[in-house]
């Protein structure tokens, strides 16, 4: 690392010096940049004693750059016209930054959530062009914490350690079943121990749906036994169809199916009552998380002024 040396000027300074060469004295240089001439009488002072050269010659007739002066806002004018460069790359840099974000968002909400949520960025934020990358919720706050995107989407019983977040929505899940299955058309809701050793199509570990169904078996000390594990919802469902088994999936990928009736949800009941939870037991809140300590960046906190606007 490059060390900086002792007694740097003062870039206000710099500019002051230049200013006194441009207009020819430091009265004149004081109106040019909106400042008292004491004001500016003293900065130029200060300026020659941070380099420990005489820079400005002063006398009744007014004031002028010395040859160490002449020499000083030559050098001043490059350094000046650098951080000028430097400004303005930085701004460029944050404008780029600000029109284009990228997204992780779990294989749920980027399914059934997320296209819809493009459609309004488009039509009230079409300067911003978004990506999106599917995951389930671990990954997604892996890829958060690890800065590869600037926001994602989760779901699960519990907000991702280490992260800010904020609430998008709730979303419920059901058990399912086909329509010919023993259980479809059940009045009497199942608890978590009627479910011990029955095997069921499950999304694999770290996905926010098996959390939430993990959480809610223990309550009973059960935990799932497993027919077929995927990393896709299309797949649960197409698993509870054929009558595979059972499965656990969000309400919001199968509205045609129960709509049909070709996918029956079972009621469930929460690990200390028999009869079913308002709202039912797999409720679970979907989240945006993002790095802390303050509000997420310009992009990101767009697209989720527009979420959030309902």
């Amino acid at each position: 690392m490059t060390s900086l040396p002792t007694g740097l000027p003062d870039l206000r300074g710099l500019a002051l010096l230049v200013a006194v060469a441009d207009t020819g004295g430091i009265g004149a240089a004081a109106r040019a940049t909106g400042i008292s001439q004491p004001s500016a009488s003293e900065g130029v002072r200060a300026l020659e004693r941070r380099l420990g050269l005489a820079l400005v010659r002063r006398g009744r007739s007014g004031s002028g750059l010395t040859d160490e002066g002449r020499l000083v806002v030559e050098l001043a004018r490059r350094v000046l016209t650098a951080t000028t460069d430097l400004t303005d790359a930085a701004r460029a840099l944050r404008r780029e930054q600000d029109s284009h974000l990228t997204v992780c968002a779990s294989l749920t909400v980027a399914e059934h959530l997320v296209p819809q949520w493009l459609v309004r960025m488009s039509r009230e934020a079409p300067e911003i062009s978004i990506a999106v990358r599917m995951a389930n919720s671990a990954d997604v706050a892996e890829q958060v914490r690890s800065g590869a995107v600037a926001l994602g989407f989760v779901e699960g019983a519990s907000a991702p350690r280490g992260l800010r977040s904020t609430t998008i929505c709730t979303d419920e899940l059901m058990l399912l079943v086909r329509a010919a299955h023993p259980w479809a058309g059940r009045s009497a809701s199942l608890r978590p121990r009627d479910l011990a050793g029955v095997p069921l199509a499950l999304r694999e570990p770290g996905s926010g749906t098996r959390d939430v169904l993990e959480r809610w078996l223990a309550r009973e000390g059960v935990t799932p036994t497993t027919a077929v594990e995927v990393a896709s919802t299309t797949a649960l469902v197409a698993a509870a169809l054929s009558g595979v088994a059972p499965t656990v999936i969000s309400g919001l990928a199968v509205q045609a199916e129960l709509a049909q009736g070709r996918l029956v949800p079972v009621p469930l009941a929460t690990g200390e009552q028999s009869r079913r939870s308002d709202g039912g037991p797999l409720r679970r809140r979907i989240r945006a998380v993002w790095q802390g300590p303050g509000a997420p960046g310009a992009a990101a906190a767009r697209l989720l002024e527009v979420i959030l606007d309902r």
